[in-house]
Formats: C-alpha cells, sequence, structure tokens
C-alpha cells in the first residue's frame, strides 16, 4: 500500500490537470456513487456496524456499546428521542464534521484547489430526488413534537453552546442523525484514494465508506448508535422530483411511506382512489399545490369536459381555459392540437399549465416555449 505520498504518475501533473485515464475515471465514480445514494438495497448490517465501529476508532472514540436497527429513520428518530445520559453525546461533529475537515486539510496540501473541486463537482454532484428524499424523512421526524424541556434534558453535557443551540432549534433529527445524503461527499475522496493513490491521507475515511455503502440513516451517541435501513422503493420524475402515478414515491421496509405527485407530497387516496375527486373536492381543496396536483391527477381535459374552468378566450394558437376561486389564486391552462395526425386521421389535444395572467392562448403558447408573444408570432411566420 502507498504511505500517502503517492506516486508521480497518479498525481496531477505540474500544470494542474488530471490525466485523460483519470479523467475518464470520474464518470465511473459519479455513477458508482449516484448508485450508492438512490440503492433499495438492504442493509449489510455486519459490514455495516464494522463501519461504524472503524469510524468511531477513526474519530478517537470508543465503538459504541450499542448498535439498534431500525426499519425506517422514522422509527430511528422515535427511539433516538428516548436518548438518555447513559447513551452519552451525540458525535456527529466528532465521526462526520471534524474528520471531514481533517482529511479535506490533508488532500487540498497535495491536489491544486482547481483539481479538487472538479473532482468534487463530478463525483458527487446535486442530486435533487435523495435530497427530496431526505427532506421527507426530516419532515416525518419533525412532526413527532418534543417539547423544550425533553430537548435539554437530552442534550448531554448540558452548556451553554447546547442549550443555545436548542433554543435556536438546531437540536433535533434534521442536525443529530446523518442520512445517504449527507455521506455522498465521500465519493471524490474514495476516487482520489483509488484513481491517484491518495491511500495515507484518505485511510480514516475507511469505516465511513462502509457505513454509507450499505446505511440509510445513523444517530451516532458515545455509547449508542442508531441505524436505519435504506428505502426499499424511491421513484422520482424525469426532473429528479419524488413522484409515482400508482403507488408511494418513498417506501421503507417497516411500511412508513410517501405519497407524492410531481416533488408534492400529498393524501396516500389521491392516488389510489382517483375517483374520489370531483370539481367539489377541488373547490374545496385550500391549499394550491393539492388543488393542483388533484388537477393533474383528474387530467385537465376532464377537468375542461366537466365544466371546472372557463374558456377565456381562443386564437390560432389554442384555446386558453382559466379557473379564479380567489384572485391571484387561479389555475389556467392552453388547450393546443397535435398538428400531426394519428394513424385513425384524428387530432390529439393537448393541456398545457400555463400562469394564470396569461391573456391569449398565443401568449400561453409563446411562454411554453420561455418566448414572448411578438417573438413568437415571428417564428411560426418563419416557419
Amino acid at each position: 500500500m502507498n504511505s500517502g505520498r503517492g506516486t508521480p504518475a497518479s498525481l496531477p501533473t505540474e500544470h494542474g490537470a488530471l490525466t485523460s485515464e483519470q479523467t475518464a475515471a470520474l464518470a465511473r465514480y459519479r455513477a458508482r456513487w449516484a448508485a450508492i445514494r438512490r440503492s433499495t438495497e438492504a442493509a449489510d448490517r455486519y459490514a455495516a456496524e464494522e463501519g461504524v465501529r472503524l469510524a468511531y476508532h477513526a474519530a478517537g472514540l470508543d465503538p459504541p456499546a450499542r448498535l439498534v436497527w431500525c426499519e425506517s429513520p422514522v422509527a430511528l428518530s422515535a427511539l433516538a428521542r428516548r436518548v438518555s445520559q447513559a447513551d452519552g453525546p451525540n458525535v456527529r461533529s466528532l465521526i462526520i464534521d471534524r474528520l471531514r475537515r481533517q482529511v479535506a486539510a490533508c488532500v487540498r496540501r497535495r491536489i491544486p484547489a482547481r483539481v479538487l473541486a472538479l473532482v468534487e463537482s463530478m463525483v458527487n454532484p446535486d442530486d435533487e430526488l435523495v435530497a427530496a428524499a431526505a427532506d421527507a424523512a426530516i419532515e416525518a421526524a419533525a412532526r413527532e413534537q418534543v417539547s423544550l424541556l425533553a430537548l435539554l434534558r437530552r442534550s448531554y453535557p448540558l452548556s451553554w453552546s447546547t442549550a443555545l443551540d436548542v433554543l435556536a432549534g438546531r437540536q433535533g433529527f434534521r442536525y443529530d442523525a446523518i442520512g445517504q445524503h449527507d455521506l455522498s461527499w465521500l465519493g471524490p475522496y474514495e476516487y482520489l484514494r483509488d484513481v491517484l493513490e491518495l491511500y495515507g491521507d484518505t485511510a480514516r475515511l475507511a469505516g465511513l465508506w462502509q457505513v454509507a455503502r450499505t446505511v440509510g440513516w445513523l444517530q451516532p451517541h458515545q455509547r449508542t448508535c442508531w441505524l436505519s435501513e435504506r428505502p426499499d422503493l424511491l421513484r422520482g420524475d424525469t426532473r429528479d422530483r419524488l413522484h409515482d402515478s400508482a403507488g408511494p414515491a418513498l417506501r421503507y421496509p417497516d411500511g412508513w411511506s410517501m405519497w407524492a405527485w410531481k416533488g408534492v407530497e400529498i393524501p396516500r387516496w389521491m392516488i389510489e382512489r382517483p375517483d374520489r375527486i370531483t370539481l367539489a373536492s377541488i373547490d374545496a381543496e385550500s391549499n394550491v399545490e393539492l388543488r393542483r396536483c388533484l388537477i393533474e391527477i383528474m387530467t385537465p381535459a376532464r377537468y375542461v369536459a366537466l365544466g371546472g374552468p372557463e374558456r377565456v378566450a381562443e386564437d390560432e394558437a389554442g384555446v386558453l381555459w382559466r379557473k379564479t376561486w380567489f384572485p391571484p389564486d387561479a389555475w389556467a391552462a392552453v388547450e393546443v392540437i397535435n398538428a400531426t395526425a394519428e394513424p385513425d386521421g384524428t387530432y390529439r389535444h393537448f393541456f398545457l399549465q400555463v400562469p394564470a395572467h396569461m391573456r391569449t392562448p398565443r401568449e400561453a403558447v409563446a411562454w411554453t416555449y420561455g418566448l414572448g408573444t411578438k417573438t413568437y408570432a415571428n417564428l411560426v411566420v418563419r416557419t
């Protein structure tokens, strides 16, 4: 094994650039860590527990006396809310934050800043689907209210800094636990170890790599570490929003699930019983986002056919429909006809949701292309 100094051939050149082989490897590690973040495989509990012990050791801590497994982060949060002095203080900052800073400092002395920035951006890009799943779990955990007194009592050791964190709202699952999204920063460092051969500089991350490859969530305390399985179902749309039109978009092995439509959390019945969506139920919904989801699940075509919105205007571009509840609370869509006939000779009608302030179909269609009305009109004439 390399001592950490690397070999001249493995490190970036004196000009601060990666070789062609090193550059090609970026895509492989990007795909590898995307698969790790989005994995729905059951945890390898033996490997995860060994990883936890290694991570504690790397942080200068004794391994936790208890390792408690949960089937979802929500179940983990429920158990961890009963933390006692016997579990010890939360050590997330020691095994994650401090260790990350220390390893990063070592690497920065070896790798040009622009190369390190390139590796980080290529191997660990933003992952909106995983971030949305993490936010859903955090929000679900937050719904289980914990009193201010309970937060203070479980903050060991109690000090002015921990008391201020509690009072400022920097306590709870969001700050105490670690999810798949929190550990994706490890990907670039695995690349640096494997491709640039920075073995010694990154050796202390071995435990965290092992944890990240198999654990969904963990909440580490000095003597107890709670761990959670990964989701067994994670689905999104083409824009990486949580979404599934036939079932839950996010589900964990214990059955905790979230139903979502294009990134909006919705009640389960909207997916399982779309026949219950009526004009009356749409009008009764006060939440604007949920109302939009109701219309989309019903389909705008059916909403128009049932008489929900009114016809506002018609021109050569199509028909503009609008429903206004209380200004500026309104919904609008432009109905357009496909220029190409179907095999049976008919023409398909499409409904495109547009801002409610649109005045004409031409303006609405132009907006869908990101154009102004005049620009769109000139484009159509030239076409």
